[in-house]
């Protein structure tokens, strides 16, 4: 492994995250390490991951499946078996491996002589709501291995408190929610963009939820990635759609 240029050490920093429910705690993980290619090259792999993850608050095996589950969407499926610390420590071991293989030859080829072989990988992770009964947590992923620009992919996670299984739309809206709540998505669509004149770019008029929606005070936030409604150009599109234009659809609000 390659001399590492920056380090910011792993820390596990625990601060309340709700005041309703004030017993629940989350601890972060950090790294903040750059790894060089080779020897006489400005090529790097810049790797930043800042992560939350239960600490207390939930019962043990609540706590072990959200850590699971939180450990799979950051880093992927083989890493969710280990603690949040070593499936982070373990991801970017793999990762600097990963770059140095597939790139050390090409440093060897005559006409990649003066490309640019730097890859990035940043991974976020938050808790965003939390009340007795539902814990929200976004993870947002950039990566980027050549070609003109990175993707950036922002998915949000919904967990029963008391369980630690995952709530999704089937289990959070009731029966037949599909049709009203894509009318509601469709009303609220040009809040979510700088300019109503934006929606001409969009691949789609109407908007049917996709399953990726975080849950917060005012109501139910929903996200659309890079290219799954619009051009890149417009980045991340997120459409929220108040409490008390969801009743009647809601098996129980948070």
């Amino acid at each position: 492994m390659k001399k590492v240029l920056a380090v910011f050490a792993t820390v596990a920093a625990v601060a309340a995250l709700s005041s309703c429910c004030g017993d629940f705690e989350s601890g972060k993980i950090g790294i903040s390490e750059k790894f060089p290619l080779a020897e006489g090259r400005t090529d790097t792999l810049d790797v930043n991951i800042s992560a939350e993850f239960p600490v207390s608050g939930l019962g043990r095996d609540a706590e072990m499946k959200v850590s699971a589950a939180i450990a799979k969407a950051l880093f992927g499926e083989e890493y969710m078996s280990m603690n949040p610390e070593a499936a982070a420590e373990a991801y970017k071991t793999d990762l600097v491996d990963e770059y140095l293989n597939e790139n050390l030859p090409m440093t060897e080829i005559p006409e990649l002589e003066s490309s640019s072989l730097s890859w990035a990988s940043h991974i976020q992770g938050n808790f965003t709501y939390a009340d007795e009964n539902i814990l929200s947590y976004t993870a947002t992923r950039y990566t980027y291995s050549g070609g003109a620009h990175g993707m950036t992919a922002e998915t949000a996670y919904n967990f029963d408190r008391n369980t630690g299984d995952a709530v999704t739309e089937e289990n959070f809206f009731n029966d037949g929610y599909v049709g009203k709540l894509t009318e509601l998505l469709t009303a609220h669509l040009p809040e979510a963009l700088e300019s109503p004149a934006d929606t001409s770019m969009l691949f789609l008029k109407t908007i049917e939820p996709n399953g990726n929606f975080s849950i917060g005070n005012d109501g139910v936030t929903y996200i659309y990635n890079q290219y799954e409604i619009a051009p890149y150009s417009m980045g991340i599109i997120r459409i929220s759609v108040p409490w008390e234009e969801l009743d009647g659809l809601l098996r129980g609000k948070p």
